[in-house]
Formats: structure tokens, C-alpha cells, sequence
């Protein structure tokens, strides 16, 4: 049970903090469903859409600057595309912004490295013209734990640097299992354990988890139990805050049956399904509340 309020409106004396750590492993190769893409493209697909939907709703008219509501950053692991290559974590973020650990709003939406034709989220054949900060990437193993160690020194800077604000948002996206627990001696468990004793004043970090799968299984979103979850669900569930009360609306006026004491985690979740819950997850109360 989360001992936070959860409360705190985000605002520019009180900016919110968003992490994504993204899968990139070889797995993420698969292709994904009857989308034609791969689970990666797919990943950095959503990735990007959530990004652009925080700078947008950041302003306050259309063509207004984006106000600093959030610091935001995106980690990946697996595949590095940066330094010496090979297996590891680094900053997701391409082009000026490159190497960048959390980034404020308003840099993040003056510095998309590409702008270009994409497909739909929701697998429609159209494509639109978007701001591209993160690319599909894929290869090594999944060293989770070393992720969200990069992630919490971080986040532990920014609480500290941000006592008031509402708690850092940790979204983990992945496909499959940790490959390097226990790292430096301690499990994954461990590890994000230590993330979410991380704390404003206002409740502890929030770690959620999305699971990918390259199949077209049935969907889970926000579960209140691990009951019925395939592997490595049930490990993901344990993993994964309980939902505050204005997520848990958030997630209820999107059609969600969202029962007392649900997770953060959705699994086997499709493309359109992976961006509302980001979007879900990442709306924390704003002074209309």
C-alpha cells in the first residue's frame, strides 16, 4: 500500500519528473503482431507519441511556448548506439540531446532530432509528419537492473532538487525477462525497491511496468492481482506501485475497470494500448483538479 498523497498539481515552481526505461534488447526484434513493425519500432513509436503529447499539453494555446511542467528522460538498455557499442544503458534521447540524462520540457521540445513521417499508433494505413527524439534500436541481452539503477541516481538527484513536487514516474517497457539480477549483489527486487523509497513530500516514486508481446494474446491493464498472469507476470505485478487515486480516475474516464488496489502494469498489451497508458500514467493533477 502506497503511503503518498499524491496530490500535488504539477506546475512550473513544482514541475513533475517522467523516466521511461526502454527495452532494447535482441528481442525487441520480433515483429509485432499484424502491426508490420517490430517491437522496437513499435516501443520508440509510442515513446515518441508520448513525448509530443506532454509538450502539447505543456502549452497553454496552440503555437505558445511549452511551458517547464516536467523533466523528462528516457533510458534504454540492451543495445548502445553510443561510446563503444555493445550491451548496456545509456540516454535513449538522439541528436543535441544525446548522452542527456533528465531534460526539461520545454529543451525537449526545441530538440527532436528528426521530423518525419510516421505510422499511425493505432496501425491505420496513414502516416503523419512528427517530432522523432528516441529511434527503434535492438540487440544484446536485458540488463534491467542496471537500467533502473542509472534511472534512480537520477531520479534521487531530482527529489532531492524538487522536495514539494509530485513524485518521479518510472515507466519500465519491455518484453522479456531481466538477464542480469542480481547485479552489483543485489536483484531486481532489490533495486527497484531502492527507486521507490525515493520520496517527495507528496509519496514515494511510482515504478509501472508495460509488457510486450509479439503475439496477439489478451490484454491485461492495471490488474489488482497476479492471478492468471503468464511469466513473467506475476514478477512484473509484484514490481509494479498500486495506482494513486488520480491515476486510478485517470484510468476509470478512459473506460477501464479499475478495481481497489490495482497495479501499474499492463502486459501483453498492443500499440494503441501501450500510449494510453503511458498517457495515463504520465497525467498528474494539474490546478483544474
Amino acid at each position: 500500500m502506497s503511503t503518498g498523497t499524491y496530490r500535488q498539481w504539477v506546475s512550473r515552481a513544482t514541475p513533475g519528473c517522467v523516466v521511461i526505461l526502454l527495452d532494447r534488447s535482441d528481442s525487441m526484434k520480433l515483429p509485432w503482431g499484424a502491426t508490420g513493425g517490430s517491437l522496437a519500432a513499435g516501443a520508440a513509436l509510442a515513446v515518441n507519441n508520448i513525448l509530443l503529447d506532454m509538450c502539447v499539453k505543456a502549452t497553454i494555446e496552440v503555437n505558445a511556448p511549452v511551458r517547464h511542467y516536467f523533466d523528462v528522460g528516457v533510458f534504454s538498455y540492451g543495445a548502445r548506439i553510443t561510446g563503444p557499442g555493445g550491451e548496456g544503458v545509456e540516454s535513449a534521447f538522439g541528436g543535441a540531446l544525446a548522452g542527456r540524462g533528465l531534460v526539461p520540457l520545454p529543451e525537449l521540445a526545441a530538440n527532436p532530432f528528426a521530423v518525419r513521417d510516421e505510422p499511425s499508433i493505432d496501425a491505420m494505413p496513414v502516416s503523419v509528419k512528427m517530432p522523432v527524439w528516441v529511434d527503434p534500436v535492438h540487440g544484446y541481452r536485458t540488463p534491467m537492473c542496471q537500467a533502473v539503477e542509472v534511472a534512480g541516481a537520477h531520479v534521487f538527484d531530482w527529489a532531492a532538487a524538487h522536495p514539494d513536487s509530485f513524485p518521479p514516474i518510472i515507466i519500465n517497457i519491455t518484453d522479456g525477462m531481466v538477464t542480469d539480477s542480481p547485479y552489483q549483489g543485489a536483484t531486481l527486487q532489490d533495486w527497484v525497491k531502492r527507486l521507490t523509497a525515493i520520496e517527495t513530500s507528496d509519496g514515494p516514486a511510482l515504478f509501472f511496468n508495460i509488457f510486450l508481446s509479439p503475439t496477439d494474446a489478451h490484454e491485461v491493464v492495471f490488474p489488482n492481482t497476479p492471478a492468471g498472469l503468464p511469466l513473467p507476470g506475476p514478477e512484473l505485478f509484484a514490481l509494479s506501485s498500486e495506482l494513486p487515486p488520480t491515476m486510478v480516475e485517470n484510468a476509470r474516464a478512459d473506460g477501464y475497470d479499475v478495481r481497489p488496489g490495482a497495479r501499474g502494469l499492463a502486459f501483453n498489451v498492443g500499440r494503441s494500448t501501450l500510449l494510453r497508458v503511458l498517457q495515463i500514467g504520465t497525467r498528474v493533477p494539474d490546478r483544474s483538479r
